[in-house]
């Protein structure tokens, strides 16, 4: 079922590369594994001269903007962000899939965090990492659509991230895509009936074994269309991935479309580092 999603989603991103040329948002630059997910971003988190092994993800909107969770922002503590792109296989310094080899990985300092003013620990799960420079647009590094239209109920989401592996119990090193169903509010309330939903949630999955995880925070839910927009930020989910009939929950970027349009534009009030939780 994976190899078959992979293979569609791999089909409607080099037909629409080959429709319009440039760095447009939302377009894969061949069916390489390599090449997927181009505005995926790993996030490395700093304590004075030492990296960290805390694991969150990002997604790229533009060449200076990254779209995270909150709580991968206020929850650990750190003394600055660096935003890895172009990234697939953590455990190599150089990435080859079938032939075809990443560029070098670019990193770059955050030099400011933008957190939604409503954040209150689970909902509106969602920041924004402005970056030091602009990112330069390759077959690497691309960002993804923000999303359009009204969600389906047939639609099939692929997550992506360098999470641990449900069932595992270990973090993978190159990045996973993880086809996720959609659910109905009602399915995913009487799911947690004992957790309160939050109404800006997406829930998705909820199939033995295939699921978001530990280390995932932050990531992208993605519908592929004729490009992939970005329609969740990974948020939580049960304590034991991929139990079967317990799906994950994201943030729903559609439903805070206005905000993140406004800080890509520069309309918020500025933020500080010494406003969070950092060392």
């Amino acid at each position: 079922m994976l190899r078959l999603l992979v293979l569609f989603l791999s089909a409607v991103g080099v037909l629409a590369f080959k429709l319009k040329k440039g760095p447009i948002c939302g377009i894969e630059a061949s069916s390489n594994l390599i090449h997927h997910n181009p505005w995926l971003v790993y996030i490395e988190y700093w304590r004075g001269d030492y990296r960290t092994d805390i694991r969150c993800a990002a997604s790229l909107v533009d060449s200076r903007h990254v779209i995270t969770a909150a709580h991968c922002i206020r929850t650990p503590k750190f003394t600055r962000l660096v935003a890895r792109l172009g990234e697939y296989d953590l455990a190599n310094q150089e990435d080859c899939v079938n032939g075809v080899c990443a560029d070098p990985i670019l990193r770059l300092e955050v030099e400011e965090i933008i957190v939604h003013p409503d954040y209150d620990g689970k909902s509106h799960d969602i920041a924004i990492l402005r970056l030091e420079k602009d990112a330069p647009y390759t077959d690497f590094i691309r960002p993804i659509c923000l999303p359009s239209g009204e969600l389906q109920p047939d639609t099939v989401f692929a997550a992506t991230g360098w999470g641990e592996i449900p069932l595992q119990g270990y973090y993978s090193s190159t990045k996973k895509i993880i086809p996720l169903p959609i659910w109905s509010r009602e399915k995913c309330k009487a799911a947690y009936k004992h957790l309160k939903i939050p109404d800006n949630a997406i829930c998705a999955g909820g199939q033995e074994g295939i699921d978001t995880c530990r280390g995932d925070s932050g990531g992208p839910l993605v519908w592929f269309k004729s490009r992939a927009e970005l329609w969740g930020v990974t948020s939580a989910g049960n304590s034991r991935c991929g139990t079967k009939n317990y799906p994950g929950l994201y943030t729903n970027v559609a439903d805070h479309l206005q905000w993140v349009e406004d800080v890509l534009a520069g309309n918020y009030g500025k933020h500080e580092y010494d406003e969070f939780d950092i060392l």
